[in-house]
């Protein structure tokens, strides 16, 4: 009988903390001055909240892909 636990693999597991990792450093470095996240980028939406709406996109996605590779063996 196969094993219901989910099969992830040290390489899914480096990707998925190397693409939010970088992102995350980023936002460490944009959150040290805060001229650079005050910048205006459309209307009312500065760069700091852009950059933390697309860090939060780039978290839900990757999470999805490795929840899906892993729930499918971790073989695409």
């Amino acid at each position: 009988m196969p094993s219901a636990s989910p099969q992830r693999t040290p390489r899914d597991t480096r990707t998925l903390i190397t693409v939010n990792a970088l992102p995350l450093a980023i936002g460490v470095l944009l959150s040290c001055s805060t001229s650079l996240g005050e910048i205006s980028v459309y209307g009312r939406l500065t760069l700091g909240m852009a950059w933390a709406l697309a860090q939060l996109a780039v978290l839900i996605g990757a999470t999805c892909w490795y929840e899906n590779r892993a729930a499918s063996g971790g073989t695409w």
